[in-house]
């Protein structure tokens, strides 16, 4: 093991546990992340995915040349 990370694991053990759990949870999303390729949370790939399913949030053509139209006259 890498002598910094077995340093680093030295004083995280001496934490308090709810730090410990929030270290762990880190390094679990840190390690899930490199391992796919994906560094978003699942929470943040849920809410995306959620977003993609809906209705595009976005102008159409004829709403932006109506915007430009008006704004031009």
């Amino acid at each position: 093991m890498n002598k910094r990370l077995d340093e680093v694991l030295v004083r995280i053990k001496a934490l308090p546990e709810e730090q410990q759990a929030e270290v762990a949870e880190l390094l679990t999303d840190y390690v899930e992340a490199s391992e796919t390729g994906t560094w978003l949370t699942v929470d943040q790939v849920a809410e995306i995915e959620r977003r993609l399913e809906g209705e595009p949030d976005y102008a159409s053509e004829e709403e932006v040349r109506a915007v430009f139209d008006r704004l031009t006259k």
